[in-house]
């Protein structure tokens, strides 16, 4: 099947005799499964779908000016295909055009199968929005992510749990496969501080009465002595958003709901936010918010034009291990300087702790330390990190 083309757009940060043009595409699926309309009940949007060419285009009018001191132009494609083939087929035509950079809007399934189709040769691919731990230890080469992992997220949390002193959790999780890889990286990250799982319960969407403990809130967080706070792993959330306030204990609910571990979140009211809020806002017709896969798109793209435009040595071998250096000091207006990590390739950031309309925390909280950077208290270290 032929890749269904979406808008391609050809976005110029020019000077006068300008020598090199580089080639950076956003890819994306359409549908996505992940924002299933089917999901949607009452116009009640549980998964919102991103905006990934807009954010990229924020990134390209951001670094203008550092991009026309360094003589560089650029042109940024968006393309949409309608399943894995189409997307692969996009993929390599990009790379036979000269691609040097993919951005990834894809499930973990499919980044997994482009990168690998496109091997060691292919264009520098950036994860955008897919969390999870198993594409991290796949080791890929040409592979980097922005998407912060299950384990960040859960770690960020944890920390959370651990000044609180929240030490007895009820893990929830739906019965999807990627439900349960969420629980299971949370449970992990519990494991490591010692927290104590009081049980770890699946729901169930149905109303079928025979299944009443896993679809009736009461029943299934009932019959517990007790526990401190509710985590659940709901990647549709529609179970989750009535979680809270019925649970059969008066406790917190994080997770998909409540106190929910997000890259980026449109109330961070600091270093910078606002204005690249404001800045997203305004280049739609819609005005959407800017969401968490918007922000992971936008420094993918700031990450690599930082790289091409800041390495001294114009080599693209030159350029890739500076983009994977920790000389590599980006900006996401979170407050702390960004890098990638050597063993896993995923970017180092913090992780904001947010409500529907307020951000509670930002880890790594306070005391949490590390012995060569705070960031790498979230997510796996070095030491215990190996390739699948």
């Amino acid at each position: 099947m032929r890749p269904a083309l979406g808008l391609i757009l050809s976005l110029w940060a020019t000077v006068a005799g300008a020598q090199e043009t580089l080639k950076i595409a956003v890819i994306s699926l359409n549908p996505d499964p992940r924002y299933d309309e089917a999901m949607a009940y009452a116009r009640i949007e549980t998964n919102q779908a991103s905006d990934p060419l807009t954010a990229a285009e924020l990134a390209l009018a951001d670094m203008g000016m550092l991009l026309d001191t360094a003589g560089l132009t650029v042109e940024l494609r968006s393309i949409t295909a309608a399943d894995l083939e189409g997307v692969s087929a996009a993929a390599a035509q990009f790379a036979v055009q000269g691609g040097r950079y993919l951005i990834l809007d894809l499930p973990a399934d499919e980044v997994d199968a482009v990168v690998s189709a496109l091997g060691p040769e292919g264009p520098l691919s950036i994860n955008a929005t897919a969390a999870e731990d198993w594409l991290r230890r796949r080791c890929h080469p040409r592979l980097l992510h922005t998407a912060a992992s299950d384990r960040m997220t859960s770690d960020a949390l944890i920390q959370h749990f651990v000044k609180q002193h929240w030490n007895r959790v009820l893990v929830l999780h739906g019965k999807t496969s990627r439900d349960l890889a969420r629980a299971e990286s949370f449970i992990e990250a519990a494991s490591r501080f010692r927290l104590r799982i009081a049980d770890q319960r699946a729901f169930d969407l149905s109303t079928n009465p025979a299944l009443r403990e896993q679809n009736n809130i009461a029943l299934l967080t009932g019959n517990l002595r007790d526990y401190d706070v509710v985590f659940v792993a709901d990647s549709f959330g529609e179970y989750s958003r009535y979680l809270p306030f019925q649970t059969a204990l008066p406790r917190p609910v994080v997770g998909a709901t409540g106190l929910v571990p997000l890259e980026w979140h449109w109330s961070l009211e600091r270093y910078g936010a606002p204005q690249v809020n404001s800045r997203f806002e305004t280049r739609q017709e819609s005005v959407q918010r800017m969401s968490w896969q918007d922000w992971s798109v936008w420094i993918a793209t700031r990450a690599v034009l930082t790289a091409e435009a800041k390495s001294r040595d114009r080599g693209p071998a030159a350029i890739e291990t500076f983009l994977r250096s920790p000389d590599l000091r980006l900006d996401g207006s979170k407050g702390a300087q960004l890098s990638f990590r050597s063993w896993d390739g995923q970017l180092r950031q913090p992780i904001l702790l947010a409500t529907t309309n307020a951000v509670i925390a930002i880890a790594p909280l306070e005391g949490y330390l590390h012995r060569t950077n705070t960031l790498d208290s979230l997510g796996v270290d070095e030491p215990e990190f190996s390739c699948d």
